[in-house]
């Protein structure tokens, strides 16, 4: 199955008590997606609402914090109509009265314990949640078409094999599912191998410049305190935000004058800048690529070749 296995709903002011979750989560084998930081829906809505979709179990953390938030409530709703919200009561609260009937683990007090027996129960519920799951997709996708007869002497070559990017900061956090102990580990390919996200300055004075981008949350704007300058008149003092997530650029407007562009469609939300698109900052276009980090002339930091002053 696509996407992950669990997307973990939770009020902000419980980000504590979620972090506890997630971790151990995936220390059961989960892959895990959450939001640390961005959980009211403001800027990456349309994001989380992907997300929340394509998980395939949904667990909502129950305190009274998210019982008052509307975008818990609005996420547990989604999940119970697809059958596969998995709620869990973190302190004691009146759920809202439409979950009241659908069974709920209490791990109130919970603090990480993976041998508490409240835990494995409730670990044993998501394991036939997501199990059950992937038994139904794997009935209803059809079978395989025959594959058609190939001349091998006309075989085209295979494309270079591109290592995985790290994923975003600790804001936006895709967990990845750990291996297991008797699975053969991938090889790790040495750091100067590695790809990075870049951005391409296509024309002007400062054409041909190159940003690279791998921490999540990196400003751009015309003077500091932007993490990354670009000194042109039509670049707002703080333009837009690039951060990185699972692997895939987000860019979110800052109010900018002249406004932020993802292929000369004007957003003004978080927007995925898919790799070979062209974002628009005012009068700046820059395209959108993935280079070896050797080429990109990188030491490993998220850094900008673009002159302070010219």
């Amino acid at each position: 199955m696509s996407g992950t296995d669990i997307f973990l709903s939770y009020a902000r002011q419980d980000r504590a008590v979620a972090r506890i979750f997630a971790e151990a989560l995936i220390e059961e084998g989960f892959s895990v997606w959450w939001d640390a930081s961005l959980h009211s829906g403001e800027t990456f809505d349309e994001v989380i609402e992907q997300r929340l979709r394509d998980a395939t179990a949904v667990v909502v953390l129950w305190s009274p914090r998210s019982v008052a938030s509307r975008w818990v409530r609005a996420e547990a709703t989604l999940a119970d109509r697809r059958n596969k919200l998995a709620p869990a009561i973190i302190e004691p609260c009146d759920r809202p009265i439409i979950f009241e009937l659908t069974h709920a683990a209490e791990l109130a007090g919970w603090a990480g314990d993976r041998s508490d027996v409240r835990w494995r129960d409730f670990v044993g519920d998501l394991k036939r949640l997501v199990e059950a799951a992937r038994v139904a997709a794997a009935a209803a996708a059809p079978a395989p078409a025959p594959p058609p007869h190939i001349d091998e002497a006309s075989r085209p070559a295979p494309p270079p094999s591109r290592h995985p990017l790290r994923p975003g900061s600790d804001e936006v956090v895709v967990a990845a599912r750990r291996a297991t102990s008797h699975a053969v580990p991938e090889p790790t390919a040495p750091e100067s191998q590695a790809d990075v996200h870049c951005l391409s300055i296509e024309e002007g004075e400062l054409a041909g410049e190159l940003i690279t981008i791998e921490a999540s949350g990196i400003r751009i704007g015309r003077a500091a305190p932007a993490g990354i300058v670009l000194p042109h008149k039509s670049v707002s003092r703080e333009h837009c935000i690039i951060g990185l997530a699972n692997d895939e650029l987000l860019v979110t407007d800052l109010n900018s004058t002249n406004g932020t562009y993802v292929d000369e469609v004007r957003i003004n939300r978080a927007t995925i800048l898919p790799v070979g698109s062209i974002l628009r900052l005012g009068q700046l276009s820059l395209k959108h690529s993935i280079l070896p980090r050797v080429e990109a002339h990188v030491d490993g930091s998220s850094e900008k070749r673009i002159a302070a002053s010219r």
